[in-house]
């Protein structure tokens, strides 16, 4: 953000009412998931050590340029720290420091982080809802994480979206074979960059640069398509090997009515990726960053590179992205929805009525709320309902002095003939 004599510039961190309004929808449907698959929540520091970030592969070398760092003069180290800028990153770090002599670890967290903005030195803030599954290696471990992503979304309200798989390890093979090991790494920023063209003028000319090219424009929609790409690869057990655990996981997902695209061009972070790749889209095909509802994969080499640890420690994640799911929900307008609960006898009783009324309409999916004031009539059309709790003044403790929609009927289906005056 930044101050002027005379004004200050935005830079769109905030939540509005009727995105926290959002944000609680995702929050809760995305910890429901979490708990019905056995994830524990957990919080991480906001500041870390710096070092975490700047691991080799722990960051896409552009995102690594927007860490927020600084030294930490007041601390006993006098090391160079930084604002959490991944939570998957800090997720790593807090397993190896609390749960390292577990074997099998399901986390999952609702964290902000912070990076340098584009232009200038200012911090830009987001929120991210992730989940980690730390030291299973299996295929199910990987539909599962892509499973819960994809019904997180649907809960939340999106009933159409579209799944991307790649798998880089395969891509990354591809070019071992075709290029010399001084040119493999430019090669690889060239697909990242999708400059497929000046790919051609480093690579000789034979069937394998064909087929390079031909698994960059691949796409297919079942498990079948894969077993076209193995017989184009029969001499390297490496890629066999990776396209069976590719068609492993397409054929879980098969089996779960998920539909999905085949894109090897999605491959981009190739330090960062070891096995099956993913993003969900708002929309068929990606333009922008925006498109990008989530994103995840496996990443076994992570731990194990923070910790100086001699073995891989399996691990597949992924993240939602918030903001872009917050601008693509609708808020709902229906003033029927809302129901206002009156308490103009303060006492404790009617106050504990008017809680429990309240409570247990929003767990219903209203949005109600508690005044001490007499709601004025020319508000009244705001409300689909409106009751007044006075445990003197009426037999039942409260009573519906406005609706528009919703009967005290219905509230008696709802509470029972006594169960207001718990």
């Amino acid at each position: 953000m930044k101050n002027h004599k005379n004004e200050i510039e935005s830079t769109k961190n905030d939540f509005l009412p009727q995105d926290i309004i959002k944000f609680r929808k995702i929050e809760k449907t995305f910890l429901e998931r979490c708990r019905q698959f056995g994830y524990q929540e957990i919080k991480t520091s906001t500041i870390e050590p710096l070092h975490i970030f700047t691991a080799t592969g722990a960051l896409a070398p552009e995102l690594l340029k927007k860490v927020y760092s600084f030294l930490d003069w007041g601390g006993w180290s006098r090391e160079r720290v930084a604002l959490r800028a991944d939570s998957t990153i800090s997720a790593a770090r807090y397993y190896l420091d609390n749960l390292k002599g577990n074997s099998h670890v399901k986390v999952c967290y609702i964290e902000n982080q912070f990076r340098r903005g584009d232009i200038g030195q200012e911090v830009s803030e987001r929120w991210q809802l992730g989940m980690e599954n730390i030291g299973d290696d299996s295929s199910f471990s990987d539909v599962e994480i892509i499973f819960i992503a994809l019904d997180t979304l649907k809960a939340a309200g999106f009933d159409t979206t579209y799944l991307h798989l790649s798998f880089p390890l395969i891509i990354i093979e591809c070019v071992n074979i075709i290029f010399k090991e001084e040119d493999r790494k430019k090669v690889l920023g060239l697909i990242k960059d999708k400059r497929y063209d000046d790919i051609k003028s480093l690579g000789e000319k034979d069937r394998n640069l064909d087929i390079l090219f031909r698994l960059l424009q691949f796409k297919g929609t079942n498990a079948s398509y894969l077993n076209n790409l193995k017989s184009d690869f029969d001499k390297s057990e490496n890629i066999q090997q990776y396209l069976n655990r590719f068609r492993e996981i397409c054929i879980l997902l098969d089996r779960l009515n998920c539909s999905y695209e085949i894109n090897f061009s999605l491959s981009e972070n190739f330090d960062y990726y070891t096995g099956i790749q993913f993003e969900v889209l708002s929309v068929p095909q990606k333009r922008s960053d925006r498109d990008v509802l989530c994103a995840g994969g496996r990443y076994d080499n992570l731990i194990s590179t923070l910790g100086g640890l001699n073995k891989e420690i399996p691990s597949v994640g992924f993240a939602l992205n918030v903001k872009n799911m917050i601008d693509l929900m609708h808020t709902s307008q229906d003033n029927l929805q809302n129901i206002g609960i009156t308490i103009k006898n303060i006492n404790d009783q009617n106050i504990k009525t008017g809680q429990y009324l309240c409570n247990k309409l929003n767990r219903l999916g209203f949005i109600s709320r508690l005044s001490f004031m007499e709601i004025e009539k020319d508000k009244y059309g705001d409300y689909g309902l409106i009751i007044e709790v006075d445990h003197e003044k009426f037999k039942d403790g409260y009573n519906v002095i406005h609706s528009q929609k919703i009967g005290k009927p219905l509230l008696k289906n709802i509470f029972g003939e006594s169960s207001y005056n718990e």
